[in-house]
């Protein structure tokens, strides 16, 4: 159901056991160390990979800061988890029910005869939740911070059908790691990086390795058409279509080309003023015009 896209809306029993697992009591800035040594140890980031630096006036973010978790009150924190907590809850929540559908094909006796492509979002994490993150995510559009004492009114309800929760923009800049940024910011990976998983029994020859060619969104389709043989369509409705920009990821799924040169080889992002773009290993770009947490 959208998941996770704000608002937050898990079941109280996936809230309960996200509680449970404590993932965000120590703050933000160890929730990235922690993601970052995670992704390190699964091979998703090289050993050598640096942890860009969180945003505390720097120059490189012109001046762009978010608040250091030891800076905070009690009050502050205990609202910020219960934030973290339910979009977590979203989250598995989701997953759960993802794999619900997968164990129908498998149970079908379908899995094998299935293309399974999962991408875990389609930008980077929110932060239209504005520092303080928001019991209803409408003060957000009309641009009106709501003071954390005044969110404690709908804590306990924090998910339900009362709210229309959103989390703290430092949440979203952490839930982007390794990278800098988020949503509404295409310049850096922080707003558009995705993770994606692909799956084909039988297909794909290396099954569980890992992949680090670049690619975008729209390569999508034409490896979905070269997986089954179809043609891009010239006309539809008797209308001719433009060609099919993106490239098939399919080279990729054999062993033998874990490490082959990726074959998307340029590509341009913009939005809302905030520009990129990739070339050859290479990317150039803008430093974000406007603050996404300050609508």
């Amino acid at each position: 159901p959208g998941a996770t896209h704000a608002p937050h809306h898990p079941t109280p029993e996936w809230i309960k056991k996200i509680s449970a697992m404590n993932l965000f009591d120590d703050g933000w800035e160890k929730l990235r160390e922690t993601i970052f040594a995670n992704q390190k140890r699964l091979g998703i980031m090289p050993p050598n990979a640096q942890l860009t630096p969180w945003p505390d006036g720097q120059e490189i973010y012109d001046g762009a800061k978010l608040p250091r978790w030891d800076s905070l009150s009690w009050e502050e924190k205990k609202l910020f988890i219960k934030q973290a907590n339910v979009y977590a809850a979203y989250q598995a929540y989701a997953d759960y029910e993802i794999g619900r559908v997968i164990q129908a094909v498998e149970d079908m006796g379908q899995l094998d005869n299935t293309l399974i492509i999962y991408i875990s979002g389609d930008n980077g994490p929110s932060a239209e939740g504005m520092v303080n993150g928001t019991p209803n995510e409408f003060t957000t559009f009309n641009g009106i911070p709501v003071p954390v004492k005044d969110q404690f009114l709908w804590y306990e309800f924090w998910g339900s059908e009362r709210t229309f929760p959103h989390y703290s923009a430092a949440w979203a800049w952490a839930f982007a790691t390794p990278f800098k940024w988020m949503k509404q910011v295409p310049s850096h990976f922080g707003g558009t990086a995705q993770g994606m998983a692909i799956s084909w029994p039988g297909h794909i020859g290396d099954p569980g390795g890992i992949r680090r060619q670049f690619h975008h969104i729209i390569d999508i389709v034409p490896t979905i058409l070269e997986a089954t043989g179809i043609p891009a369509p010239e006309t539809i409705d008797g209308i001719k279509q433009l060609p099919i920009e993106g490239t098939s990821l399919a080279y990729t799924w054999n062993k033998a080309n874990a490490n082959a040169p990726t074959r998307h080889t340029t590509q341009y992002f913009e939005m809302l003023g905030n520009r990129a773009i990739y070339h050859d290993g290479w990317v150039a770009a803008t430093t974000p015009v406007t603050l996404p947490w300050e609508l």
